[in-house]
C-alpha cells in the first residue's frame, strides 16, 4: 500500500484529482494498493465511501506505447457499450475509471467452450460499435518500441526481422472496427449478474478485425480448433462478419505482425524491469522468427 500522505509529486497529483471530483469527502484519507499487471500502473483506491481504480501516466507507460488521454477519449466513447467501464475524471499524470465488482476468471473457465462463446459474443458487439476517434499505427507502434529495446539485444538477424517489417505492406483490410487489443483473462470479470466486463483499455484502437482477433488469438495461445470455434461463433452466431473462411485466412495474415509486436513490448518492459519473466514471455517469439 501507498502512503497516501506521501511527498511523492505523483501522488500530490493523485490527490488532487480525487479531492477536486470528491470535495465532500475530502477529509477522509484515501488507500491506494497497487495492482498486479504487466505494464503496472494501476491502482485501487478506497476511504470508505469511495472505491475506483487509478492509472498512472509516467515514462513507464508512455514507452509502453500507453496514452492515458487516449485511454479517457475512448472510455467516453464507450459510455454506451456497458460492458466497459467509465471513466470519472482525468490529469495530465492520472486517469480515474469506475471500479466494477466481479471475479477474474480462472484458467479452466476462460479456455472452456462456454465461456469462449460469450467472449465471441462480446467481441462481436464491440466490432459493431461506432468507431472510436483513434487508429492503431502498427508500424509506428513496432518503431516506437524499438527505440526502447536494450541496444544490447539488437542482434543482426533481429535489426534484419525489424527492416522487414518497417518495409513490408500491411494486409489489405477486411473491415476497420473498434477494438480492445489486449483481451486475456486478467483483463476480463465476470459480474455477479454474469456479464463479461472488459477492463484496461489503454491499448484499444480502430483497426483491422482481423489484425485485433489475431492479436487475441495469439496472445492467449488458442488452438487452430478453439479459433476456428470462435470464429464460428463471431460469424455465424452473432454476424459480425460474413466471410467466415476469408476472416479466417485474414487472421493467418496479421499473425506474424501480431507476433513481432508482441516481440518487441516484451523486449521494452524487460528493459524498464529487468524481470526476467518478459524474457520468458518473450522466448517462444524469438524462437518463431528464428532468433534463438
Amino acid at each position: 500500500m501507498i502512503d497516501s500522505t506521501s511527498s511523492d509529486p505523483a501522488i500530490i497529483s493523485l490527490l488532487d484529482l480525487l479531492h477536486a471530483h470528491y470535495p465532500q469527502v475530502r477529509l477522509t484519507p484515501w488507500s491506494i494498493t497497487p495492482l498486479a499487471g504487466l505494464s503496472g500502473g494501476t491502482y485501487l483506491l478506497a476511504n470508505g465511501i469511495e472505491k475506483l481504480i487509478a492509472r498512472s501516466q509516467n515514462v513507464t507507460q508512455t514507452n509502453l506505447y500507453v496514452s492515458r488521454k487516449k485511454e479517457h477519449a475512448i472510455l467516453r466513447q464507450l459510455n454506451d457499450f456497458d460492458a466497459a467501464p467509465h471513466a470519472i475524471a482525468a490529469n495530465r499524470q492520472w486517469l480515474l475509471v469506475e471500479w466494477l465488482p466481479g471475479i477474474t476468471p480462472d484458467t479452466s473457465t476462460f479456455y472452456s467452450a462456454d465461456f469462449q462463446r460469450q467472449l465471441a459474443q462480446l467481441v462481436a458487439t464491440l466490432h459493431q460499435h461506432h468507431r472510436f476517434s483513434y487508429h492503431l499505427p502498427l508500424r509506428e507502434e513496432i518503431s516506437h518500441y524499438a527505440r526502447w529495446i536494450d541496444p544490447r539485444r539488437k542482434t543482426p538477424a533481429g535489426l534484419r526481422l525489424h527492416r522487414y517489417f518497417m518495409r513490408s505492406p500491411l494486409p489489405k483490410t477486411l473491415k476497420i472496427a473498434p477494438a480492445h487489443m489486449d483481451i486475456h483473462a486478467d483483463n476480463l470479470l465476470i459480474s455477479p449478474s454474469g456479464q463479461l466486463l472488459l477492463l484496461d483499455w489503454e491499448y484499444a484502437a480502430n483497426t483491422d478485425i482481423g489484425l485485433s482477433l489475431a492479436c487475441y488469438f495469439s496472445a492467449n495461445n488458442l488452438s487452430v480448433e478453439q479459433r476456428q470455434i470462435f470464429l464460428s461463433h463471431y460469424c455465424l452466431d452473432y454476424h459480425a462478419y460474413t466471410d467466415l473462411s476469408g476472416l479466417e485466412n485474414q487472421c493467418q495474415l496479421w499473425e506474424p505482425w501480431v507476433k513481432y509486436m508482441m516481440l518487441m513490448w516484451y523486449e521494452v518492459r524487460w528493459q524498464q524491469s529487468k524481470n526476467d519473466q518478459f524474457l520468458q514471455h518473450g522466448q517462444p517469439l524469438r524462437q518463431y522468427f528464428g532468433l534463438s
